[in-house]
């Protein structure tokens, strides 16, 4: 049966809403849930019989292939959820309980760093003395001995076990939520010296990828590569973004050129179009050369993916181009695309939760747009000569790629480069010949011969990257940030590039008709979201760490009062995310009273200076601040408040001893490093 004639479409899209049933909605056990599978390949077996071609003839069989594999991708969530895997750590401790307890662990990845810690992921071994699996976020205080542990090394801690924190503060980035998506839900956090080394895992794939780049930076660092140099070419080649500074890190992203440094789908793509090139003489040879061919390219484009270190963005591009290299031997548009959903439909087989990975989901939407949605730009135009032919098809396809993103972007990032277009038709065109020089200085300077005109060619073209993109990135004029892109008018502007791309060949009239409807939808969704968030007001007191902040939003605007001023930087971590979210602005920053009102609840703040007024009878909340020295049960029997709490600027002994207090008297306490952020509607 040709591939073509397996709807893949429709089989990966099913699968995919089952995947997302399975993880929101479906509460099923395992146990029952297998029988429902077994009863569904059974009626799609027996309608099988009734269908010659697959939605052709026999409408029940494909109502029973659709919810098949659904059901299949409801499985797939909970056959891969941890609580039903006997061995997994969690099955085995009762995390609540806050004793220390030994365990061996490896180390699987090195995770960017931040400002105090070293971060990793590392796959447990032992718990105690019984065996188990699972992921775990591992966290080493920075210090001046701190070496970086490696990959594969196995070590041994006596430790706590901790649920990963949520945040603490409205719609800031949920950390804990990223992590339990690549099934990690806890973390252990340690200093270096608490570590005991046992011995190094026996190799393994993972573990050589690392010492081939380990050598590779050791050989390069020997040729005078500068340090923004040197991670530049761990990001572009190796897929190593760790050591990358954030001052780069936001260049490139404001300047729209993020994915140049995320080895990906483009430099797959770009390595692919290199070994087509390359082993092009072999089409000569009609009996095996495609064939041979189209196996060198694979496994070239996955010993690439080994080198790179298998990291998940790797074996996405790596996966995905390869089925996409099976499709195109097959010559054929519709085996192309059904080629690239068998390859998402492979990956989410291994891991259905890479449905909500953003570089998934990027990387899928850029091959897509690039399939669909190229072809009907080019069309517009048709250059006579070869340059402006390879200049005009760099256009369409950077084009066509942003045109499938951009609500995906706007809707994970809330920001657009306008001159997005300039640093990536400067620089995608000879991305190709950058990494082509790349993996000959690196294969050169592992030899240790590479010549200097080569080291300063490739110098020379890091650093002319690096300028283009800065000077895009600041021209800040043409960067529209804050764009408030809600999960409605994600689908709603997809479905307008649906309909687009299938009414490409009607008549211009007919086009304007289908597309009335879906444009409408859109309208009406940005209307209401509009008017919805007018209506919204609330009080917020926010968990800060010695400050007292204290946030109240009406009519789209937030008023922030606090102790000590705010920096810009704190301004953003606070409620940058917050402001977009609401479609809100600031309003301004004052310094905080020991009084407030909101819609008739009186809020009393005792601070430090332990002053209040004792003829105030019963206010609606006691905020404590600053750790104030005061008796609370003789302030609670004196004010008789009916809420306290504490925030982030007082002592946690303080704040254990205040709780205790109000559970003897009976009075909510909400404590702010605990339950985050108070929100009063």
């Amino acid at each position: 049966m040709k591939l073509l004639n397996i709807p893949f479409i429709f089989i990966t899209i099913s699968t995919g809403v089952g995947i997302l049933l399975g993880y929101y909605y479906v509460d099923i056990a395992i146990n029952a849930l297998l029988p429902i599978f077994f009863i569904s390949t059974c009626i799609l077996s027996g309608t099988w019989q009734q269908s010659k071609k697959m939605f052709s003839k026999g409408h029940f069989f494909t109502f029973s292939m659709i919810l098949f594999f659904i059901i299949f991708g409801i499985t797939l969530v909970k056959i891969h959820n941890p609580k039903n895997q006997p061995n997994h750590y969690i099955n085995h401790i009762n995390i609540s309980h806050k004793d220390p307890i030994g365990i061996r662990f490896h180390i699987k990845e090195h995770l960017k760093s931040s400002s105090y810690y070293n971060k990793y992921i590392i796959s447990l071994r032992y718990l105690e003395e019984e065996m188990v699996d699972g992921l775990l976020l591992l966290r080493i205080s920075k210090d001046s001995i701190s070496p970086t542990l490696e990959i594969g090394d196995t070590y041994t801690i006596y430790t706590k076990i901790e649920q990963t924190p949520k945040p603490l503060n409205p719609l800031q980035f949920d950390y804990a939520k990223h992590l339990s998506k690549q099934y990690i839900y806890h973390q252990i956090t340690a200093k270096y010296h608490q570590l005991i080394h046992n011995e190094r895992k026996k190799s393994s794939l993972p573990q050589i990828a690392y010492q081939i780049r380990k050598n590779i930076n050791l050989s390069l660092s020997s040729y005078s590569f500068t340090d923004k140099q040197l991670s530049i070419i761990n990001a572009l080649i190796l897929g190593q973004k760790q050591n990358l500074s954030k001052e780069t890190f936001d260049a490139y992203k404001d300047a729209g050129a993020i994915h140049i440094l995320a080895v990906s789908g483009l430099h797959i793509g770009i390595i692919l179009l290199f070994l087509n090139s390359i082993t092009s003489p072999l089409n000569r040879y009609k009996r095996f050369g495609k064939t041979l061919q189209l196996i060198l390219i694979i496994l070239s484009l996955w010993s690439f993916a080994i080198i790179a270190g298998l990291s998940p963005s790797v074996l996405r591009a790596v996966t995905m181009f390869s089925f996409l290299s099976i499709g195109k031997h097959m010559r054929s548009k519709a085996s192309t695309l059904s080629s690239l959903f068998i390859s998402a439909f492979v990956l989410l087989c291994f891991n259905p939760l890479l449905l909500f990975s953003i570089g998934f989901q990027l990387s899928y939407l850029a091959v897509l747009a690039i399939i669909l949605i190229q072809p009907l730009i080019a069309k517009f135009y048709a250059p006579r000569f070869y340059i402006f032919k390879k200049l005009w098809e760099t256009f369409t396809v950077t084009i066509a790629a942003q045109i499938g993103l951009l609500p995906i972007t706007l809707y994970y990032f809330n920001h657009f480069p306008i001159l997005f277009f300039v640093s990536n038709l400067i620089i995608i065109p000879f991305l190709g010949s950058i990494l082509g020089i790349g993996i000959i200085v690196i294969i050169l300077a592992s030899l240790h011969i590479l010549p200097d005109f080569i080291r300063n060619l490739f110098s020379d073209c890091i650093s002319t990257m690096n300028y283009i993109v800065a000077w895009t990135a600041q021209h800040e004029n043409f960067i529209i940030r804050n764009i408030y892109f809600s999960k409605s008018m994600l689908f709603s502007f997809y479905l307008i590039l649906v309909f687009a791309i299938a009414t490409s060949k009607l008549h211009l009239r007919k086009r304007l008709i289908w597309l009335t409807a879906p444009i409408l939808l859109f309208i009406g969704i940005l209307i209401y979201e509009k008017h919805s968030k007018v209506a919204i007001e609330e009080l917020i007191i926010y968990h800060t760490h010695r400050n007292t902040t204290i946030g109240f939003l009406k009519n789209q605007s937030l008023r922030v009062y606090s102790k000590t001023p705010l920096s810009k930087k704190n301004q953003t971590f606070l409620f940058g995310n917050y402001l977009t979210k609401k479609q809100a602005s600031l309003d301004s920053t004052v310094r905080l009273k020991n009084k407030y009102q909101y819609k008739k609840q009186n809020i009393i703040i005792i601070d430090s200076s332990c002053t209040y007024n004792t003829q105030l009878y019963s206010p609606d909340i006691l905020l404590l601040s600053g750790s104030p020295k005061i008796h609370l049960d003789r302030v609670l029997s004196i004010l008789k408040p009916k809420q306290i709490i504490a925030d982030g600027s007082n002592y946690k002994s303080y704040i254990d001893r205040w709780e205790i207090s109000c559970k003897k008297q009976k009075i909510p306490f909400h404590r702010t490093d605990k339950k985050g952020a108070f929100v009063l509607k």
